[in-house]
């Protein structure tokens, strides 16, 4: 029987493919077929793995578009604050910045209390540039009242009823007391009463002052406000020992509420009058000096008019006069009051608060009695005011009259200084990574191997020229001694002198020169970076503006047609069609180079030949260009990287159908040399049997 040898099968050529079919190479043929196909199919992927270069070679740019994206935001960012925005609290514009300096002042030679320990005070970018006066007279305080003593807060009280309880003409909510509760139950039920929107304002807790002496303690939330109680049943307010009347009077008030009372700027009461000092009640006005015989003054309105006719003569005394006044009917009171300093002086007060002024004198008394109007006191109910003086907060912490508070507002030159250092060290990260991507060899000058995936970018080179000539060119329009940055220390880098290839072309500051100029010409560098707008008509103001916005030496004309409601025309230069009006905003058109300007008119009527005048500084123009580039539609980095990304979409497209040509290619390869192998296995079969059979032949013949 014949055998067959398997000594001479290449075990490294058998072939285990992905569903687990064995194969051998080259079994018959002794060729190692795979190895072939292999060496093919390589050969026939090389296109595919420069594609696949191509999408990360794309990847990798859109990835450094992104960053160079990140840092052009930034520094829009920081010139979003120098560019002159328009904003209602001014909070958009670094320039308008405020800063404020306190100090105290008094005039009788007694020392002051520093500003710190009477006033706090903010302000914010709306605050107008100024001085102001303040003179504190009283602080507002809280309601406080408190229960009669309890020998335990942990013990019930004994008595029962019922309360309102409200502060001011805030909600008035009801408790119920049972002879079980104790204070803290009592203290706990207001507490929670206390809360939401429906807050009572009154919160309570419970002193103890020692053995057998514990209190609960009401206090009001806001100053200046009454604690009231109502509807009082069972006896329960006068068994705490707060009131014996159901509330009408309190028996234990630890602190009346109070409002906080003030002078501000000089401001005058015309509805107050106070003579010169006088020398007593009972003194006859003829000892003043006024004329022998009668006469009579009048007290007159705020338009005018005579509200009263006062009669008098040099042998009345000055509190007979004031009764006169008083019994006038004209809702006027006259009094004499004792000064702090002990004298005396009459007051003439209309009871409305209306205004009041006098004249008409047949002798002398105006004259002799000088009447002036007192300061105006100031109410408020809380210690924190906000409204008095537009942008500033004032925190009220002392009361000390003769005292003046003075007020300073200016610029906050350290906020400006601020932001344009933030656009400098913004600008130089720009300028970094632009100098990555362009890196070349020195000895070489070609692209360096440290060179960036934006090497070369026609883009990155159309965003650094524009931004880089903003720098250099300046502003036009604004005084020619500061209309370029390195007139207040903001200047390019010598590029001669730089060790770092890397710093060149970035920008330095001279922190001095910067300092000095801010200190002397603020003005002139808000011109030098922002948006400045002037109009020869104050009803005319700016809104908004945008990169369009263009400007023009001689400035431009705007006209104005008005129903008496709205605005129902407008042109500028005499152009048509060079705005829209909606309400009373006009909107330039690219019809003239106002393009983009928004526009609020105030008034009523119609205005011509209304001088429009605006130049365009350094950030506002920077800002714009930065705007065109990141814009997330049209701007030319996402124009750029939406090239990319598509390139990449039908690069892989391509990268994936010539993969699977390929794939197909080699499984139709590897069945042809599946086929041949199998045809010389045959073959080599037949030949075999051959050789058996004369092999068999030849040994019967022997």
């Amino acid at each position: 029987m014949a055998t067959t040898s398997t000594s001479g099968i290449n075990l490294s050529n058998v072939n285990v493919d992905n569903t687990g079919k064995v194969t051998f190479s080259g079994l018959s043929s002794g060729l190692d077929y795979q190895s072939i196909i292999d060496n093919i199919i390589k050969a026939k992927t090389v296109p595919v793995d420069n594609l696949k270069t191509t999408i990360d070679d794309n990847t990798k740019k859109i990835t450094a578009y992104n960053d160079l994206k990140g840092l052009l935001q930034t520094l829009q960012d920081s010139l979003s604050k120098l560019r002159g925005a328009v904003s209602i609290d001014g909070s958009a514009n670094a320039f308008q910045a405020k800063d404020v300096f306190a100090s105290t002042a008094r005039s009788d030679g007694q020392t002051a209390s520093s500003a710190s320990n009477l006033i706090g005070v903010t302000v914010t970018n709306a605050a107008t540039l100024g001085n102001h006066t303040i003179e504190v007279q009283r602080l507002a305080t809280a309601h406080k009242l408190g229960t009669k003593a309890f020998s335990s807060a942990t013990t019930g009280l004994g008595i029962a009823g019922s309360f309102d309880l409200k502060l001011g003409s805030g909600t008035s909510k009801t408790f119920t007391v049972s002879a079980t509760d104790t204070l803290q139950d009592l203290r706990d039920r207001i507490n929670a009463a206390n809360t939401g929107s429906t807050a009572t304002g009154v919160s309570a807790s419970i002193v103890s002052a020692g053995a057998g002496q514990n209190y609960l303690v009401l206090t009001a939330d806001q100053t200046g406000q009454t604690i009231q109680f109502s509807n009082e049943t069972g006896g329960v307010l006068a068994g705490l020992g707060i009131s014996n009347d159901g509330g009408a009077t309190l028996t234990n008030q630890l602190q009346a509420p109070q409002t906080a009372l003030f002078y501000a700027d000089g401001l005058l009461d015309s509805s107050k009058w106070d003579s010169v000092a006088v020398p007593g009640p009972s003194a006859t006005l003829g000892s003043l000096g006024v004329s022998a015989g009668s006469n009579t003054f009048e007290i007159r309105d705020a338009s005018g008019a005579v509200i009263q006719t006062v009669s008098y003569s040099d042998t009345d005394s000055l509190q007979t006069l004031a009764a006169n006044i008083t019994a006038g009917g004209a809702g006027v009171t006259a009094s004499v009051i004792q000064a702090d300093d002990g004298t005396y002086k009459l007051q003439i007060v209309k009871d409305d608060g209306a205004a009041i002024s006098f004249g008409g004198d047949t002798g002398n008394l105006l004259s002799k009695l000088n009447p002036a109007k007192e300061n105006l006191l100031i109410e408020r109910s809380s210690n924190t005011v906000s409204d008095l003086f537009n942008g500033v907060t004032l925190s009220l912490y002392g009361a000390e009259p003769g005292t003046t508070i003075s007020l300073q507002i200016d610029r906050n030159l350290s906020a400006v200084k601020t932001q344009i250092t933030s656009f400098i060290d913004a600008y130089n990260a720009v300028r970094h990574f632009v100098n990555e991507q362009n890196q070349t060899d020195s000895s070489t000058g070609q692209k360096s191997a440290d060179a960036g995936p934006l090497y070369g970018s026609r883009t990155l080179t159309t965003i650094m020229q524009a931004l880089s000539s903003v720098v250099g060119n300046g502003t036009k329009g604004v005084d020619s001694g500061f209309s370029v940055l390195a007139q207040i220390g903001v200047d390019f880098v010598d590029n001669n002198t730089v060790t770092d290839p890397l710093d060149k072309d970035t920008l330095k500051l001279d922190e001095s020169k910067l300092d000095s100029v801010l200190t002397a010409n603020p003005e002139d560098v808000r011109r030098l970076f922002a948006f400045d707008f002037s109009s020869s008509d104050p009803r005319v103001s700016l809104l908004d503006f945008n990169g369009s916005t263009a400007y023009s030496s001689g400035g431009y004309t705007l006209n104005l047609t008005d129903d008496g409601t709205n605005l129902t025309g407008a042109d500028i230069n005499g152009v048509a069609g060079s705005t829209t009006v909606n309400g009373n905003v006009i909107t330039a058109t690219n019809a003239t180079g106002a393009n983009g300007l928004k526009l609020f008119y105030s008034g009523t009527g119609d205005l011509s030949n209304v001088q429009i005048n605006f130049t365009v500084g350094a950030a506002a123009q920077m800002f714009f260009d930065l705007q065109s580039a990141l814009d997330a539609t049209s701007g030319s980095i996402q124009t750029e990287t939406n090239a990319l990304t598509d390139q990449n979409t039908q690069t892989q497209t391509r990268v994936d159908s010539m993969l699977s040509q390929i794939d197909a290619q080699k499984q139709l390869l590897t069945e042809r040399f599946t086929n041949m192998e199998t045809q010389l296995a045959r073959m080599q079969s037949i030949l075999d049997s051959i050789k058996q059979t004369t092999d068999a032949w030849s040994q019967n013949n022997n």
